[in-house]
């Protein structure tokens, strides 16, 4: 039993650990509070974004695929508060290790690169400045060169890939069925196939997704393929003789659109181009008008990465990995107007930032809508 002298005593303990408890946490909240207001205003900063752009800032003889990827890239950016600064390497390899390193050393919070040729990996592991927040586009290095790059110190965030064995089976698709359609009697075909740059994933993934076609049709007949190298002057250069060779050729399968109008330019000076099916991949200028099909819809990538950065900025992913997309579509004219929009710069009429809370998710059909108005 507690003598009366005790018992203020024991109420001033009392009365202490209450005053300690509501301190920690009042202490708690100030910090939970801090931490909140801390990453609200993270997300209200725009976020810097350094793209390696293989390609050219304008049209040129392998297509003009990576000038639109930027263009989209640009539109996508001016939309979600993202400050982009694109370097582009002009098919030069060299020029692309040299851009790359220059990025490693740029205040950029996010790099994003395209692994051809295994050129990014090789400067990335001989790099002293692993990048915390590194993103592949289209090209990415292989699973063994990924975790050397995590050992390193990088800190790979992202890798969105279109499925290029699609694209590769979808063209020889539908070369045939354009044969079909424009001749119900021809039941058989004889098929001539330029490749593209056979050390790069995209150009061995579309070849592997043609020959899993020709493997299984039973009804064609693939005569030969060539790397062409991406090249419309080389296609032009090396169709010439082939086409004379294989006479009997009636489709000519094309890794990309650039091949497929040097292809189309031999056919025409030869005299044969009503008699063949001409394919390639990227829905280019004028492929509407110069080739039989074109496959496409991977140039909206870029933008679709920007998208994913933005929602992982913001919290509403916790992150992005490695998506292999099966994008890819045959041109039609429902399409013109995404088509017109990319070659004409006109993307800008579409809000972009809508994709961000996933009110529209962000695909060759939703843009299109909102362009066909």
């Amino acid at each position: 039993m507690q003598t009366a002298q005790e018992q203020p005593c024991v109420k001033g303990v009392y009365i202490l650990k209450i005053y300690n408890y509501l301190y920690l946490f009042v202490f708690s909240m100030f910090y939970l509070l801090l931490g909140v207001l801390s990453m609200s205003t993270y997300a209200s900063q725009p976020l810097k974004v350094t793209f390696v752009n293989p390609g050219f800032n304008n049209d040129n003889p392998t297509g003009n695929f990576w000038f639109n990827v930027s263009n989209i890239m640009n539109a996508v950016a001016e939309d979600t508060d993202i400050e982009l600064t694109t370097l582009f390497a002009e098919r030069n390899h060299i020029l692309m290790k040299e851009l790359t390193k220059q990025a490693l050393e740029s205040d950029a919070q996010y790099l994003i690169l395209v692994d051809e040729k295994r050129v990014i990996t090789e400067v990335l592991l001989s790099s002293d400045k692993p990048h915390p927040n590194i993103l592949f586009l289209l090209n990415s290095p292989n699973k063994l060169a990924l975790e050397r790059l995590a050992a390193k110190g990088f800190g790979i965030k992202a890798s969105i890939l279109p499925d290029n064995y699609q694209a590769g089976t979808m063209l020889a698709r539908e070369l045939v069925h354009k044969a079909n359609q424009r001749n119900s009697n021809k039941h058989t075909h004889s098929m001539l196939a330029f490749l593209g740059d056979i050390a790069t994933n995209a150009a061995t993934e579309r070849e592997q997704g043609l020959l899993s076609y020709t493997n299984r049709a039973s009804n064609v007949t693939l005569v030969d393929k060539i790397d062409a190298q991406w090249s419309k002057q080389r296609a032009l250069e090396l169709s010439r003789g082939l086409l004379r060779r294989y006479r009997s050729v009636d489709l000519v399968w094309c890794a990309n659109d650039a091949i497929a109008f040097g292809v189309s330019q031999a056919a025409v000076e030869l005299g044969i181009r009503d008699k063949l099916q001409i394919g390639g991949v990227n829905w280019d200028n004028e492929h509407d008008s110069k080739l039989d099909v074109s496959i496409g819809g991977h140039v909206l990538l870029g933008g679709y990465l920007l998208i994913e950065l933005k929602k992982l900025q913001l919290g509403l992913v916790k992150y992005i990995g490695t998506q292999k997309i099966a994008i890819f579509r045959p041109y039609k004219q429902e399409f013109a107007p995404i088509y017109k929009a990319i070659h004409e710069d006109r993307l800008r009429r579409v809000d972009f930032s809508q994709f961000i809370n996933d009110k529209k998710d962000y695909n060759i059909m939703t843009i299109n809508d909102e362009l066909n108005f």
